[in-house]
């Protein structure tokens, strides 16, 4: 009971002194009129991942990880493995599952590298625009 007080009254005082942290409301409104609006912000530099990268790579993460909690859970008697049951789980397969998973990643990762790397085209009423962007 003696915790639970200390707790209670702790998170009132924390509570009852983020107002002091809050500074001038006439700052806050000037601050927020300085910051641009989400419309103005430029678009990200970042392009979308390619299909295929997507796709492939998104089956094998989900996949993996599917088959993976599977073999990990599931073991031979029917019911959630326990402390004792570490051998009753099938762990190549559990293992196996878990690589594919990672494998996924590795896929969306280059795929997200290649749409960096790759040239940019851009139609506009003056022509079009070629760019690339490189990086070290």
């Amino acid at each position: 009971m003696r915790t639970m007080r200390i707790v209670v009254i702790a998170l009132l005082v924390i509570g009852l002194s983020t107002s002091a942290f809050a500074g001038d409301l006439a700052a806050s409104i000037a601050q927020a009129a300085e910051q641009p609006r989400p419309e103005e912000r430029r678009p990200s530099e970042s392009k979308p991942i390619p299909k295929p990268y997507l796709w492939t790579g998104t089956g094998m993460f989900v996949g993996g990880m599917a088959v993976g909690l599977y073999a990990f859970i599931h073991n031979k008697n029917g019911q959630f493995p326990g402390d004792d049951e570490y051998y009753a789980t099938n762990r190549g397969l559990g293992a196996a599952g878990l690589l594919t998973a990672f494998g996924g990643g590795a896929v969306l990762l280059l795929g997200k590298r290649r749409a960096n790397h790759s040239p940019m085209i851009t139609l506009g009423p003056a022509g079009v625009k070629v760019s690339k962007n490189i990086s070290w």
